[in-house]
């Protein structure tokens, strides 16, 4: 009697404990996945910053320009050179089919629409190396010159933040290492958003544990398309362990 009985409250025991278990819970901060400051491979006087701190821009936005009015009429000026070049190179060639002119006349027609196309490109190229586009859609955390400035050769200029794609980190107690892997199911809370259960990935986990602290780091991934989370803000990991 006594003996079922012991069993019975093992098992009761047994039942509780598997009630009271949940998730790992830890604490995290959400961090940019990317932050890259921008530069470019000239020196100039910058012309003009087309955004401001703190606003949201697209793959490819013109973020500034250094390049001078000059250098955007000689772009123009190539390019209706390059226009009448092939025009004259297309009426050379109905008349050499005519025998109206000469092969070497064609040939020369030929030589200056190619040399007329190398001076297009070369003038939409100077613009490009001094005009600064974003790499990818981000926020404007930082803008380290203003117009008018002189800017210097890779000198930074905007520093750009990839939100759409974020971070999370936490750190957890040593004996759980190894007892997660990049195929473990997680989630974050936001609390200051009031934010729950988002589902987040594994994206890297620390193989070695800090003598110090006893703590390893675990990196999540947790996708923000629409930018609406901001970086720095405390959350709560949850691992089904």
């Amino acid at each position: 009697m006594a003996k079922q009985a012991s069993v019975t409250l093992l098992s009761l025991f047994a039942f509780v404990g598997f009630l009271s278990a949940g998730p790992l819970e830890s604490e995290g901060i959400v961090l940019p996945s990317r932050i890259v400051s921008l530069s470019l491979p000239a020196e100039a006087i910058l012309r003009e910053v087309k955004v401001p701190e703190g606003s949201i821009v697209k793959k490819g936005d013109t973020l500034a320009v250094l390049y001078s009015p000059v250098e955007s009429l000689e772009k123009e000026r190539t390019a209706k050179q390059l226009e009448l070049a092939e025009f004259l190179l297309h009426n050379s060639e109905k008349l050499r089919a005519n025998a109206i002119i000469s092969e070497e006349a064609a040939r020369q027609k030929t030589i200056d629409c190619d040399v007329a196309r190398i001076e297009a490109k070369r003038a939409e190229a100077v613009l490009s190396d001094k005009t600064l586009f974003a790499p990818f859609d981000g926020f404007i955390l930082r803008i380290h010159k203003e117009s008018g400035e002189t800017v210097g050769r890779v000198e930074k200029i905007i520093d750009l933040v990839d939100l759409q794609t974020l971070h999370v980190d936490t750190f957890l107690d040593g004996e759980w290492i190894g007892k997660i892997n990049t195929t473990t199911k997680a989630s974050v809370d936001i609390p200051p958003l009031g934010l729950q259960k988002i589902p987040v990935s594994i994206l890297m986990i620390d193989p070695v544990v800090d003598p110090g602290s006893g703590l390893f780091r675990v990196r999540l991934v947790l996708p923000n398309p629409d930018m609406s989370i901001r970086s720095g803000l405390p959350a709560k990991v949850f691992f089904e362990i």
